[in-house]
Formats: structure tokens, sequence, C-alpha cells
């Protein structure tokens, strides 16, 4: 679930292709959310008065609603450790199979790192130029140390900043093997990723492990790859864009501060709802 603070506008909104203009008005929230049924196809057809939204613990109206296959802001983010250098011709190949997914409209910015991650990539709407970066330039880099997805998750959602607000919705895809844990880690990317309104996705390599504690609270997933890693990348991206988006006023707080948030569906037993866990009050 990716809360981003958009405006009431007194008048219309004015929406360009790649970026939306808002004007002064009533702060609303808006909540991403991906469902899935017992089987793990993603769930259509669903109203409004299906969904149960409570911010703090108290409920909340749903102000608007609907169902549409938004354009992505994607940080394609490379786990360069030492495990994953016998597993880039596999990686490669998912990433290819992968493009698939991604459509006109969308922007993707390629990082790496084994723990500080770096941008190789500036966000572009050129596929091609996404292809030469990871065939070209994330392939010469030393692969070396241990992933560690809370420093890289963190340098990620830092990049988001500086970007103009937009209808896109905000993800980062972590392409990894297995992560070493870091203390206190964990929280601070995930207010890291809620600040900059933003899921983590992972999908996982080779027969790797992912503890979820960052996807999960940022309303992304873990997928793991198996021996055919190109139809995991697929199911990711469209995991994370093939989502409800859910509208509300925003109840207040004071600027900075973190608000738990808890999405669900109600009278449909068995559904599978993915929604980021909180959202930090723009200051």
């Amino acid at each position: 679930m990716r809360p981003l603070f958009l405006t009431l506008v007194l008048a219309a909104a004015a929406f360009a292709q790649d970026d939306a203009v808002f004007r002064t008005g009533v702060s609303l929230v808006r909540v991403d959310v991906e469902v899935r049924d017992a089987s793990g196809q993603i769930v259509t057809g669903l109203k409004k008065e299906d969904f149960r939204v409570l911010d703090q613990g108290a409920p909340v109206a749903i102000t608007d609603f609907n169902f549409e296959e938004d354009p992505l802001d994607l940080i394609l983010l490379f786990d360069i450790s030492g495990p994953m250098k016998g597993k880039l011709l596999k990686l490669v190949r998912a990433v290819e199979l992968g493009f698939h997914e991604l459509k006109p409209g969308d922007r993707v910015c390629v990082m790496a790192g084994p723990f500080q991650a770096f941008q190789i990539l500036a966000f572009t709407p050129n596929m091609d130029k996404v292809n030469e970066a990871i065939l070209i330039d994330v392939l010469k880099q030393k692969f070396a140390g241990q992933f560690v997805l809370e420093s890289a998750a963190t340098a990620a959602a830092a990049r988001f900043h500086g970007e103009p607000k937009s209808h896109r919705r905000r993800a980062v895809l972590s392409i990894e093997d297995k992560s070493e844990g870091r203390p206190g880690g964990e929280a601070v990317a995930i207010r890291a990723l809620w600040d900059a309104d933003a899921a983590l996705a992972e999908l996982v390599l080779g027969g790797g492990s992912a503890k979820g504690g960052i996807s999960g609270q940022t309303g992304g997933s873990v997928v793991m790859a198996g021996a055919e890693p190109g139809p995991a990348f697929m199911e990711a991206v469209q995991g994370l864009r093939r989502r409800y988006t859910l509208y509300y006023a925003q109840p207040g707080g004071a600027a900075g501060s973190e608000r738990k948030l808890e999405v669900s569906v109600a009278g449909k037993p068995g559904l599978k709802v993915r929604a980021r866990s909180g959202y930090v009050v723009p200051k």
C-alpha cells in the first residue's frame, strides 16, 4: 500500500502524461492495494464498499476508488554481492523477459550494491537504455561482500526524493540472492519507503531466502524465482501494477509522524490483501 498525499482540488485537477499538477486544497491519502485469491490470482471486480480502511485504528470513509494499471516509477535494485556472480545469466534473462510487463509510460531507474546502493542509470522511459545499463554497467561491477537489503532499500527510497510527484505508482524491485541482516535497519528502511510513497518487492533467485519484513510492511511481495526467474520477474512487476487505489481525507497528525494503516476486504474470506501498514505525514 502506498499512501500518496494528493490534493482535493478546488477546481479540477490537471494531469499531464507524466506529472500531476496539484492545487491548494484538502489533503487526501492515497492507498494502493493488491488483492489475490487462494490460488494466487489477482482479484478484480471489487467495489469501494468491499474495502475497510483503519487509520490509527479508526475507520475512515473512502472518498474515491478505482482499479487501474497506472504507470510505474520503478527502481530495479540489483544485488551485486559475491554469491550473485554465478547467477548473472539467469538474472539478465529474468530482466529481459520481465520487460514484457513494462509498458509505455513506465520509467525505470537502475541501482546496484551489496550494501549502500548506488545509481547506475537515472529514471528513463527508454527500455533500450535500461537493457544496456543492465547488460553492460551492472555486469561489469565488482561482485563482493554480502547483500544488506535494509541499507540498499533505504538508499533506493532516498532516490525518489527530488522526483516530481505524479500519478505513477512508485516501487522498488530488489533482485537478490539472500540478505544479511542489519540491526535496526529494517525500521529505518520501512520509514524511508513510507516517506517516499514506495513499495518494495523482492525477487529471490536460486534458492536464497528473504525475511519479507520490509516488503510486507510497504505493500510489496516476496517472489521466489526458482529455476526460471523470468516469469517470476513478470509476476512481481504485475503485482506492483495491478492494484486498487483508495483515497480518503487525511485525519491529521503532526508533520513527520508515523500513522498506522490497516486495509481489509469485508465479507470475502480467503482473499489475501497486500497493502502498506503505515505512512509518514508529509512536512
